[in-house]
């Protein structure tokens, strides 16, 4: 329970109700005092401990019945004998006696009954429902991740609640030719069904709520080849994009201010005795970075300039000077239609009118020598987004080398595995002699990593 508890505030503090450690500290300590016994003092002592304002109690609330939801009252009904429409003279296999509750089967002679299919035809005491939360406590729910992973985790309850065995004792009725065997293995597969259908109830609950909790780390470490551009997505990025500018505008502030300087300091404060009364800072020479952005958008690696750009663009505050260029067969500046525009429409009207087509990066490095090469000097930080598959055209890799010497660095972002560098018509290998840095670069994690050390060294 202290797993759930934990995962309950954070729950909270993804909603937006902040929680110190002495506030749970606090919530810890009333539900050792009162005990998980009562729902409503279990309610009542979390609330105390942890919502502070009117604003924060409706917040706790919310995520209160959405985490908190399951209950022994949920049990669905005992299957009733007068809607099963059952054949004259079967009526004596339902009702009170031998183990059975109102509307239960018997168990079959000859043939080994399963605990949870005696749960499921015979429970009312919660039994069924106590089972099911064991097998949730046990199964761990919170670490799913991804939506294709719900069916795997709802079999995992299942085969947690004894599934394995109910599956035999319905194999062992389907071989008996007995009518009562026959109408056992139909209640039972009915009240199954019931129970697959409670089960994904359940998972997709704490899908949703492993979502809210864990919504960005699963966006930032999702593959690109699997990621798709959305609300959601866009979202992300603009919340990583803000964390890099806080951390770059604390960056400047000490850049501004300088560091310590502890030799001049010292002499000053010779008048003082010593006591550093008057601190001398050495000041720290640092420009705000210029920086090149040349995507392919062909179609093999459109989708990871869409998600490059995105991104850089999110960190204007930051980087200012950003030029950005595409291509495909040829190379084209786009910088206008993102200084006309908003980031979405831009990369829209960038895609329709430059993307797709076949690769060409001795042309497009042509390009972009005639278009800015005098606009490449040691304060400007390239950055090329692209797998290098050339389709064995001209690599022009002494445009490259000449790139790498008038800029303060270039950096190489390829969407692809290291391992598969310089395989068939990659150029890579040879692309990365003439670079300060190559990445393979794969999710929004890395992007972000890469892009502050970019900003670090720009």
């Amino acid at each position: 329970m202290d797993r759930k508890l934990t995962e309950f505030i954070a729950l909270l503090r993804n909603n937006g109700l902040r929680t110190s450690p002495v506030e749970v500290a606090d919530a810890v300590n009333a539900i050792a005092l009162v005990g998980y016994d009562d729902r409503r003092r279990f309610h009542d002592s979390l609330s105390a401990t942890l919502a502070k304002s009117r604003s924060d109690g409706l917040i706790f609330e919310r995520c209160f019945e959405s985490f908190f939801s399951f209950s022994a009252d949920d049990t669905p009904p005992a299957p009733d004998p007068a809607a099963l429409s059952l054949p004259e003279g079967l009526q004596f296999l339902f009702g009170q006696g031998q183990g059975g509750g109102q509307g239960s089967g018997l168990p079959v002679p000859g043939i080994p009954a399963s605990t949870l299919g005696e749960q499921l035809l015979t429970d009312t005491d919660g039994q069924l429902s106590l089972t099911l939360a064991r097998a949730v406590a046990a199964t761990d729910l919170s670490r799913m991740q991804v939506m294709t992973q719900k069916g795997l985790f709802a079999r995992r309850i299942l085969m947690a609640m004894g599934l394995e065995e109910l599956e035999r004792e319905l194999e062992a009725l389907r071989g008996s030719d007995t009518a009562r065997a026959g109408l056992r293995a139909d209640l039972l597969r009915d009240a199954l069904e019931r129970l697959r259908g409670r089960v994904r109830e359940e998972v997709d609950r704490y899908f949703q709520l492993a979502r809210a909790q864990n919504r960005d780390d699963i966006v930032r470490s999702t593959d690109f080849t699997l990621l798709r551009e959305s609300d959601e997505v866009r979202a992300v990025i603009r919340r990583m994009a803000k964390r890099l500018v806080t951390l770059h505008r604390r960056r400047e502030k000490q850049a501004a201010r300088g560091i310590l300087d502890v030799r001049a300091t010292l002499r000053r404060n010779l008048a003082h005795d010593g006591v550093l009364m008057e601190p001398r800072w050495r000041r720290i020479r640092k420009d705000r970075p210029r920086v090149m952005a040349v995507c392919d958008v062909s179609r093999s690696v459109s989708q990871y300039a869409r998600f490059l750009l995105l991104f850089l663009y999110g960190l204007q505050e930051v980087i200012p000077r950003l030029r950005s260029f595409v291509f495909a067969s040829t190379l084209h500046e786009v910088t206008d239609l993102f200084e006309g525009n908003d980031v979405e429409t831009a990369l829209d009207l960038t895609l329709e009118r430059y993307g797709l087509g076949s690769t060409d990066y001795g042309r497009a490095f042509a390009d972009l020598e005639s278009l800015a090469l005098a606009d490449i000097d040691r304060r400007t930080t390239l950055v090329i987004l692209g797998d290098a598959r050339n389709n064995n055209g001209d690599a022009r890799l002494e445009l490259m080398r000449q790139f790498h010497d008038r800029a303060r660095q270039v950096i190489w972002l390829n969407p692809e595995d290291r391992n598969r560098w310089g395989s068939g018509d990659s150029e890579m290998l040879r692309y990365a002699t003439c670079c300060t840095h190559t990445y393979s670069c794969r999710t929004l994690q890395e992007l972000e990593r890469i892009v502050d050390r970019l900003l670090k060294s720009a």
